[in-house]
């Protein structure tokens, strides 16, 4: 479901509404126009609130408790469609701020909804999508990444970038990326890790380390540093967006490694309609490479009790663990299937 589809059915919705051609207090029609699909789009009156009402099924014990999200609302809506005194979960724009958010939402529960033909287990996958969106809007809010989390998401698909350009299969090599998912690792595969790292151009240059676990290298094939030094621009350089697009360009092709990719961005946190706020620009300065062994300074074993551990290390005190970049490469795409 393409979020432009959502838009004329509600516009055409509105259009109803100003016309006075309605009962009751909202007009709605079906989804998909062909088939019964338990879904509905909507515009509530008065107000004209958009909405999308999401048939329950009549045998579903299902419990229901809504998130809270700015900008829009949950409640329980009775329709006597398709039969009478049908439940639908009703979830309407609440502010009109929020409406680009909020249509990419609707889009997405369409999207994952309209592929369950057997509406028992609607509510499950239901709930499954509410609680990653739920997850995205405590992690990201509603107005996209703050500019940390545009630099950080910028260097991990730089590295993607150096997979992709060293003619790794391409699924594989999206499948690898992992800090999306905000595990331990920003990219692993067959036991075989990279952890990513952003930092300005002014000395002494920094990365910070956010756990214990990001540069342990026990029980790991390897374990490289990836470390992305950048001047930030406002205006020039490469933005966020640009990278992304690139990227998507490469994979256009490949039905998988797309699919893959689109579904990790959106759990980094990055959607389309936040683009026209990444309007920083990057260069990359320098990128290097260290290989992590029992003598890089690093902090691995804590006391009991102790945990939550960050800290920062200079990259001046990293030099005598400097490793080719293109080899750290090479070595990680041995886990890579061509």
């Amino acid at each position: 479901m393409v979020d432009a589809e959502l838009e004329n059915t509600w516009n055409l919705l509105e259009k109803q509404i100003e016309s006075g051609d309605y009962s009751g207090n909202r007009v709605y029609r079906r989804l998909d126009i062909e088939k019964e699909s338990g879904l509905r789009l909507s515009v509530k009156s008065p107000g004209t609130a958009r909405e999308l009402l999401i048939q329950i099924d009549e045998n579903d014990d299902f419990s229901f408790s809504p998130p809270e999200w700015v900008g829009m609302k949950f409640d329980i809506a009775i329709l006597d469609v398709p039969e009478k005194r049908t439940s639908h979960i009703s979830l309407f724009l609440e502010a009109r701020e929020h409406e680009r958010i909020f249509a990419t939402v609707c889009s997405d529960i369409a999207e994952t909804l309209s592929l369950i033909e057997n509406p028992s287990f609607r509510t499950q996958e239901l709930q499954s999508c509410l609680d990653r969106w739920n997850s995205f809007f405590k992690k990201i809010g509603p107005d996209g990444l703050s500019p940390e989390r545009q630099r950080g998401l910028y260097g991990e698909l730089a590295w993607l970038e150096l997979l992709l350009n060293n003619d790794l299969y391409m699924a594989a090599a999206v499948e690898s990326w992992k800090g999306c998912d905000r595990g331990y690792h920003d990219f692993e595969i067959a036991r075989r890790v990279v952890e990513v790292k952003t930092t300005m151009t002014k000395e002494p240059r920094r990365v910070r380390i956010n756990n214990e676990r990001q540069l342990d290298d026990r029980g790991l094939e390897s374990l490289h540093l990836y470390v992305l030094t950048l001047q930030k621009f406002e205006s020039g350089g490469e933005t966020l967006p640009d990278l992304v697009e690139k990227i998507r360009e490469r994979l256009k092709d490949n039905v998988s490694a797309i699919a893959q990719f689109e579904k990790s961005l959106k759990k980094a946190g990055y959607l389309d309609i936040h683009a026209h706020n990444y309007t920083s620009g990057y260069v990359r300065k320098k990128q290097e490479t260290f290989q992590i062994n029992d003598k890089f300074p690093r902090i691995i074993e804590l006391p009991d009790g102790v945990g939550g551990l960050s800290y920062s290390i200079t990259i001046s005190a990293c030099t005598n663990f400097r490793f080719d970049i293109d080899s750290a490469v090479t070595d990680f795409s041995h886990g890579v299937i061509k």
